[in-house]
């Protein structure tokens, strides 16, 4: 993931729609890598610059440790980087 400038907290009521496009809280649409249609689990973790494992997609992309926001994120299947947003179907 790379950062950008930090738009502030993530609304609570987004996460809980983030969640369900994931399919990490039982929601139909699924987050898919837009380069080659990988599919993260609740358990796959991303790692921020200081040290912080979580899933990116539970913040949308943003640390929950250092509030750094990511804004291209790497596909933990074929390791390329896409845009965060991309992400989301």
């Amino acid at each position: 993931m790379l950062d950008s400038d930090d738009p502030g907290p993530a609304d609570p009521s987004l996460l809980d729609g983030i969640l369900d496009a994931a399919g990490l809280s039982g929601g139909g649409k699924r987050i898919r890598c837009p380069l080659c249609g990988w599919q993260p689990a609740r358990s796959d973790r991303w790692v921020c610059g200081c040290g912080e494992e979580w899933n990116t997609f539970e913040t949308r992309g943003r640390c929950p440790s250092c509030r750094h926001q990511w804004t291209w994120t790497e596909c933990l299947r074929c390791r390329r980087r896409s845009a965060h947003e991309r992400w989301y179907g």
